[in-house]
């Protein structure tokens, strides 16, 4: 899932949600439902079969954008075979091949394109992060977060290898359980408002 809030944007989000239609329809998805009141859009789009859910592409795409123009969120779910059931891909690539688990890949990629194309509408001036979708206003501050994703990435493999007693930690104490590094709190991750 992607979402962030945007503000001082000269967009009218009407102007998004007519866009990410076109976008979902130029991509033949079918759109099930709409709800469209005063500041709130939401719509509901499927590309449905049984070779489509077998194989782990996208299903279903659910957009909401709320808010005026001046301050609005856009919220972006692609439902994805694998992701949504909690398997990963490791496992899907145990059970179902190789092919399956390219295809759950596959799917992740098409979710990051639609924030993309969604983002640069809003103001294609702005950075997206590659690992989580948030966004930044300058190149400097996009590779302050990625370095904090790196720092995340290290510590995550310590905690992982006390946690297995390979560094003498016997998988007990603060890194054992978990607490070093991680976290939203560490290194100043970027918010959701832009």
């Amino acid at each position: 899932m992607r979402r962030h809030g945007f503000v001082e944007r000269d967009i009218d989000p009407k102007d998004v949600y007519l866009h990410v239609k076109e976008l979902l329809q130029s991509q033949e998805f079918k759109i099930t439902s709409e709800d469209t009141k005063d500041g709130f859009w939401d719509i509901h789009a499927k590309k449905s079969n049984t070779a489509r859910i077998i194989m782990g592409r996208v299903r279903d795409v659910d957009i909401v954008i709320a808010g005026t123009k001046g301050k609005f969120e856009v919220q972006l779910h692609a439902g994805i075979w694998g992701r949504d059931m909690a398997i990963p891909a490791i496992e899907g690539l145990a059970t179902l091949g190789i092919a399956a688990a390219a295809d759950v890949h596959s799917a992740h990629k098409f979710e990051e394109k639609l924030w993309e194309q969604i983002v640069n509408k809003i103001d294609s001036s702005l950075k997206i992060c590659r690992l989580d979708g948030l966004l930044f206003k300058s190149d400097e501050e996009l590779t302050e977060h990625q370095q904090v994703h790196q720092q995340q990435a290290q510590g995550s493999t310590m905690n992982q290898m006390l946690m297995m007693g390979m560094l003498g930690g016997g998988g007990m104490g603060m890194y054992g359980m978990g607490m070093g590094y991680g976290g939203f709190g560490y290194g100043g991750l970027g918010g959701l408002w832009i």
